[in-house]
């Protein structure tokens, strides 16, 4: 391993070092386009099939962006989720999202969000009344 070639040498040569003393976190900077927002700020993410890389990311958006109101609809919501013996639904009541299966309820597009960030659309609407 090339690793140890390097700490021989070092050795060798009597200077004092750490190999791999620990970890560092960073942060990748993505964007996230979401595929639905209602009017009253939720986000409806739809999931035929729910891939590991879509449930990291929504993880981390949901740590980084709490304010967000991200639900899922998905289209078998007992089906398993990449990656893990857990269904959708149970992913779901795992990391603390809402879920549904097929369709958005009516409950949810008749909610009021009071985390909701005003739209441009509404910022039109009101500069202009």
């Amino acid at each position: 391993m090339f690793e140890e070639s390097i700490a021989r040498n070092l050795s060798k040569r009597k200077v004092s070092y750490d190999y791999e003393p620990h970890d560092i976190s960073y942060v990748t900077l993505r964007q996230y386009r979401p595929d639905f927002i209602l009017s009253n700020g939720i986000i409806i993410e739809a999931k035929g099939y729910f891939r590991s890389a879509d449930q990291r990311k929504h993880k981390l958006i949901k740590e980084q962006h709490p304010e967000l109101d991200i639900r899922f609809v998905f289209m078998k919501a007992n089906g398993k989720v990449q990656g893990s013996g857990l269904t959708c639904a149970q992913w779901c009541d795992k990391y603390n999202f809402l879920y549904s299966e097929t369709y958005i309820p009516k409950q949810w597009i008749d909610e009021t969000n009071p985390n909701k960030k005003e739209s441009q659309h509404d910022r039109k609407v009101s500069l202009s009344a």
